[in-house]
């Protein structure tokens, strides 16, 4: 027994000597640093970032370390020291090392991207929901980005529903990102035919870097939006493409942002192999805002107005119908009636039943009551209607829009209820139990 706890000990430290003596501190450090050097997409910071890892500080402390694992969180965490890049690691990886190599040197990369063409129509491109709000307000519920000569039809046809809009809310709260030429497509609805700077990409390969402007488009199928108040909802996932649109839209005063803070993933990186364990995880590209000369990395886009992710199209929802209302808009009158509603629903409150009990009661002819845990409005003997309370004051009918209750407060108490209908005068009932 003895003998076989010796032998497996000897085998296991055996496994582990191999482990660790497969990652060669210094021969991973020069490799790595070659690749930074003249592909890392910040020259200075590249330039950087590769004296490191040529340091001997850097080495002694790199020979420390007791697994291929630990190089490696050793080597990642070292670099952000300076690079602070959430897309730069070293990875061990032996696995991914194989897969990649198999990958790249075999007809699959062709195969993969012949395949996004039949699969993304499953998911309608990305677009998952277009409808028209209460109150003539566009709504646009946006996945992912797909690349624009697949999705740009899907795109138009959704622009084309909501051109009569006189507001428009984009959803990116569960966008992680995709093309940045539907960025451009989808951004150009919102100027006129006069180009407009959206950003610059930036990619860095063999010590060269190259630079690409990103502008809209001067023509686009479909109506355009250019005056149209544009409201844009992000999330903590909101990531990458969706970051880009966000973060254009916002340095150019076009867009109210409504949400979260998002991801941050503004670098764009590639896999390289190192050797037959290490993969390099290399930022090579990013966006540069030509008005900021920054861009979202680690930061995120942060919104002009913070709320929660759940509560973001309430919020983004009352503010646009507020905004119409200032401009004195041409559908004045349906904005102002539908704002209060909207209003109360992103206050996000939550009615007590001592708030029910306030309006429950008779008023005349008319009266609320409680029955099986749920209130109820009714006139006289005409059929009751079911109720909810949006806050201390606002009464809606859960059967339809076209009217609701307004609960008229003197000393902490209600003493009559107003019954307001669109385009009709209003109504006050006192109370009178």
């Amino acid at each position: 027994m003895k003998n076989k706890v010796f032998k497996s000990l000897i085998v296991s430290s055996l496994v582990l000597c191999n482990y660790v003596s497969a990652a060669d501190c210094h021969d991973v450090s020069q490799i790595i640093a070659k690749q930074l050097e003249d592909n890392y997409v910040i020259e200075n910071t590249a330039t950087t970032l590769a004296q490191l890892m040529r340091s001997q500080s850097f080495l002694s402390g790199c020979d420390h370390q007791k697994s291929s694992e630990d190089i490696a969180k050793f080597m990642t965490l070292e670099l952000n020291k300076i690079a602070n890049d959430k897309h730069l690691s070293v990875v061990y990886d032996p696995q991914w090392v194989n897969e990649l190599k198999a990958y790249r040197s075999s007809a699959q990369t062709k195969a993969f991207s012949d395949s996004r063409a039949m699969e993304t129509p499953t998911d309608n491109y990305g677009f998952k929901k277009v409808e028209m709000l209460d109150g003539n307000i566009g709504y646009l519920d946006i996945r992912v980005f797909s690349d624009s000569h697949l999705g740009g039809e899907t795109l138009e046809n959704a622009m084309k529903f909501l051109q009569h809009a006189d507001g428009i809310i984009i959803d990116l709260r569960n966008n992680f990102g995709g093309s940045p030429f539907m960025v451009t497509s989808l951004a150009s609805y919102f100027f006129d035919l006069d180009t407009v700077h959206l950003s610059t990409f930036e990619s860095r390969e063999n010590g060269v870097l190259t630079q690409t402007q990103d502008w809209t488009s001067p023509y686009v199928p479909g109506p355009r939006f250019k005056d149209t108040p544009l409201y844009i909802l992000t999330s903590s996932n909101s990531a990458s493409a969706a970051e880009g649109f966000s973060y254009a839209m916002q340095s150019l005063t076009r867009a109210t942002i409504v949400g979260e803070v998002t991801a941050g993933a503004a670098h764009a990186r590639r896999a390289e192999i190192v050797n037959d364990d290490f993969i390099l995880t290399l930022p090579t590209a990013r966006p540069v805002d030509p008005r900021t000369n920054d861009n979202w990395e680690r930061k995120g886009v942060k919104p002009n107005i913070e709320t929660s992710s759940d509560n973001a199209l309430n919020v983004a929802y009352a503010e646009v119908l507020n905004t119409l209302i200032k401009s004195k808009s041409s559908n004045l009158s349906l904005h102002k009636w539908v704002y209060p509603l909207v209003k109360a629903k992103s206050s996000q409150y939550q009615p007590s039943q001592g708030d029910f009990n306030q309006i429950v009661g008779t008023f005349g002819e008319h009266k609320v009551f409680q029955e099986g845990g749920k209130f109820f409005y009714q006139h006289s003997d005409e059929p009751a209607f079911e109720i909810e309370l949006l806050d201390k004051e606002t009464i809606v009918f859960k059967a339809f829009t076209e009217a609701r209750l307004q609960a008229i407060y003197k000393d902490k108490q209600v003493i009559a209820l107003k019954m307001l209908s669109l385009g009709r005068d209003e109504r006050e009932f006192q109370r009178t139990m």
